[in-house]
């Protein structure tokens, strides 16, 4: 049975006067309806004015549902004078359970996955209807002149990244990749718009467009919409869902050893981040994994990527020379693929955000709760469109990408205290890297290392 952590609650001694009656919120689950992988988990707040100055801070036990429905109690201890000392102000400590009981997360634990906040198990059996009238109904609007400034400014910004890695010297050549990359990612993303139909008011020109702008990242567009259309509907199903999921024991054990090697050095390590190289490859060129109906719209799309192929890269190599090749178009495609690994994972992906099997997956849950807002430096969520406010984007694919801010603060609203959010840096993909390797039914994930220490 996995330890329960105790989770101490550091008070100050001395409380601003101001503070003084803050409440101090204890997060305790109770039992759930529906017991496992986060189902149905409630919790009750406690809340207790703050001690004011002069008085000694008190510890109660905080009882705790673990996996078995017993309760234990642990005890918490006092703060010491030197931690009292530390701070004149409280510290909130948040209790996360992610509804099996067996893990929680205080705040120094939360900004250590990188997160700003992590939100409260969703409740299973939401409607999804009951969410999505939370966003107003503008929110679902296309606006073509919108469309047009956003096809505007990602082609402006791919052309000015190409004269900024012409002009800049090769010791700077990364950061010119590093734009150029990025800008390259807005043509997906926009491309991305089209699939969803949430881009412009007329189906042919979000289909033109977007196989125009997958064609030059040798996307097949219409391949790319099928399979990511199976993605929002099996989000974090386990297995299922055709963007990523953790790798199940099962298919470890099977592996032969060169592979389970190569599996581990390609999840387990910075690698993670251009994974979407092998997912290109494996679900985008094969006509035998559609539909006889959907063959000849990717037939279609692979053809388009074909001729610029063929047409675009001898011309770039005649006119600048294979390491102009390299450095023009190979770099920023690179570049893309991190983007696209990058927000793949972070989208989806955390040690208390579960995969769940089919017969337990719940809509809301993985759309609402399973999905991560994440702030990154804001001149890339300009290039790529916001595609980080993804919440209300898998709440309802139809709304565009210069609506999602108003939708997400929509349903912040009145869902908020469910809603995951994180800051781009270090720390969260250093998590990425290390921690979501492999499928537990208990703990969500154990990594490589810690599945090959069971087998030892």
């Amino acid at each position: 049975e996995p330890a329960t952590r105790t989770v101490t609650v550091a008070r100050s001694l001395e409380v601003d006067t101001a503070r003084r009656r803050q409440p101090r919120i204890t997060m305790m689950p109770t039992a759930s309806a529906r017991g496992g992988m986060g189902l149905g988990c409630r919790h009750r707040l406690q809340a207790r004015s703050a001690p004011t100055t002069g008085q000694a801070s008190s510890s109660k036990p905080i009882t705790r549902q673990n996996g078995s429905g017993s309760v234990r109690r642990r005890g918490v201890s006092k703060a010491t004078p030197r931690q009292a000392a530390a701070s004149m102000v409280t510290e909130e400590t948040l209790v996360f359970t992610d509804g099996r009981g067996n893990s929680s997360l205080t705040e120094s634990e939360i900004r250590d996955f990188g997160f700003t906040k992590v939100g409260k198990p969703v409740p299973h059996g939401i409607p999804m209807s009951d969410v999505l009238d939370s966003i107003p109904k503008v929110a679902f609007e296309k606006d073509d002149r919108e469309a047009y400034k956003s096809l505007a400014l990602t082609l402006v910004a791919c052309a000015a990244s190409q004269v900024l890695i012409a002009m800049v010297p090769n010791w700077l050549l990364p950061v010119a990749w590093a734009v150029a990359g990025t800008a390259f990612t807005g043509f997906f993303v926009l491309a991305h718009d089209c699939g969803h139909r949430s881009f412009h008011t007329s189906k042919t020109v979000e289909d033109v467009i977007g196989t125009l702008l997958m064609a030059p990242l040798i996307y097949p567009f219409e391949a790319w919409r099928f399979k990511h259309a199976q993605h929002h509907a099996k989000t974090n199903m386990l297995v299922e869902d055709t963007a990523w999921h953790p790798v199940v024991v099962e298919e470890m054990e099977e592996m032969p050893a060169f592979i389970r090697g190569a599996t581990k050095t390609i999840l387990g390590t910075p690698i993670k981040f251009l994974a979407s190289i092998l997912h290109w490859v494996k679900w985008h060129f094969d006509l035998s994994l559609y539909k006889k109906t959907e063959k000849p719209k990717v037939a279609t799309s692979i053809a388009a990527c074909a001729i610029f192929a063929a047409v675009c890269w001898p011309l770039l190599v005649a006119h600048t020379g294979w390491f102009g090749f390299l450095k023009h178009y190979v770099m920023p495609w690179l570049g893309f693929h991190f983007w696209l690994s990058m927000f793949t994972l972070v989208h989806h992906t955390s040690p208390h955000i579960p995969f769940k099997a089919k017969d337990v997956w719940d809509p809301v849950q993985a759309q609402l709760g399973g999905t991560v807002h994440c702030t990154y430096p804001k001149w890339i969520e300009v290039l790529c469109f916001d595609i980080n406010v993804h919440v209300p984007h898998h709440l309802s694919p139809r709304i565009p990408h210069y609506r999602l801010r108003l939708a997400y603060d929509a349903i912040k609203a009145k869902y908020g205290e469910y809603c995951n959010e994180a800051k781009w840096g270090v720390k969260l993909m250093s998590m990425l890297v290390r921690q979501p390797h492999i499928y537990d039914e208990e703990t969500n994930y154990v990594s490589f290392r810690e599945h090959d220490a069971r087998r030892a």
